[in-house]
Order: structure tokens, then C-alpha cells, then sequence
């Protein structure tokens, strides 16, 4: 049976679902950010008096992800497509538990330099927090310590599709409850 009604009213709410999507990340959120000194220990490095404290910002880097957010649908479904890594903002990461590494992994460094490379984050003197020679050294130096940092206090996860998807089944509900309505009494 084909639903012709039906598929243009899918359509329409995977449009605009695709576009609370993109607004939902380019909008400022509040995040956790975490700093800390740290010092050996044994093999392995220790973060000392984290100071945990709330910012605003997006989730935008590049754009790249935003930009691949497309609308889906068929005849009784609709959502969004996006990029591979999505999953990994969805569903954060895992830090490390203790010394047993059941948590997740770190970042590639080529795509953690990648990334400081686009969001313009230099390297610093962490004594007198002025900015330092960007040399490969001091870069590579720099994405080590963020990348430890991330697998010591994980990325907390960020569901982008979970209110988009709340306000466009709001919105699209009684559309689509009617539309397969007519397409059922006009299949008959």
C-alpha cells in the first residue's frame, strides 16, 4: 500500500527535524570544563585538585557536522543522517576505571591536532599561562596533556537528537495520525 499523504507529511516533519537538529547544536549549551595540575605516579599521572566549573558553548568546530545533518524519511518513518562521529558527541566517552582501562580509549592525535589546529587553540606555558612557540614539539606536548585528560575524565555525552525529535513529534503528531488516516480510507 502506498501513502502518499503520509510520505509528504514525513517528509516535512524529517525537514524540520533536521533543522532543530542543526539549531540544537549551534545553540550554547552548558558543559562541564575541568582543569587540573597534575603529578607521577608510579607508571601513570594523577590529576591533582580538579576544579570542575560550568560553561556555555556549542558543539560547532568545523561546521563539517552540521552541514551533514540531512533529513530522512519513507513512508512511516522519518529522522536525520549525519557523519560517523555524531555517535561519539551522542554518547560522549567513558573515562578510564582506575588503572583497569575499561574505559575508552584517546583521541587519534592527528585528529586531535586537527582539531586545535581549527578551534585556533595554541600552546601555553602553564607556570605564567602566556602562549609559547607553536612548534611541533610544543604541539605535540600539548595534544599528549589533552588527550590525557580525556581519558582520565571521559567527554560527558550530549543527545542532539533527543528534544529536536520531542519537538517535531509535538508538532507533527496529529498530522501524520490524519494523513494515514486518508491514506487508509483511500486504499480501501
Amino acid at each position: 500500500m502506498k501513502y502518499k499523504e503520509t510520505q509528504k507529511v514525513m517528509v516535512e516533519a524529517a525537514d524540520f527535524m533536521a533543522k532543530a537538529v542543526r539549531l540544537t547544536l549551534q545553540a550554547k549549551h552548558t558543559r562541564t570544563a575541568i582543569r587540573s595540575k597534575w603529578k607521577k605516579v608510579g607508571d601513570g599521572w594523577e590529576p591533582v585538585d580538579p576544579v570542575m566549573q560550568k560553561v556555555r558553548a556549542n558543539f560547532v568546530a568545523s561546521g563539517n557536522f552540521v552541514k551533514s545533518i540531512e533529513p530522512v524519511s519513507t513512508e512511516l518513518t522519518f529522522g536525520v543522517e549525519y557523519l560517523w562521529y555524531g555517535e561519539g558527541i551522542r554518547q560522549g566517552r567513558k573515562p578510564w576505571a582506575n588503572a583497569r582501562w575499561k574505559g575508552d580509549k584517546g583521541i587519534p592525535s592527528n585528529s586531535l591536532h586537527k582539531w586545535t589546529q581549527m578551534r585556533g587553540i595554541r600552546p601555553r606555558d602553564l607556570k605564567n599561562n602566556q602562549f609559547i612557540k607553536n612548534t611541533a614539539s610544543n604541539r605535540n606536548g600539548m595534544v599528549f596533556m589533552m588527550n590525557r585528560k580525556i581519558k582520565y575524565f571521559g567527554i560527558e555525552p550530549f543527545d542532539f537528537l533527543k528534544m529536536p525529535r520531542v519537538y517535531t513529534l509535538d508538532k507533527y503528531r496529529s498530522k501524520i495520525i490524519e494523513s494515514v488516516k486518508k491514506d487508509i480510507q483511500n486504499g480501501i
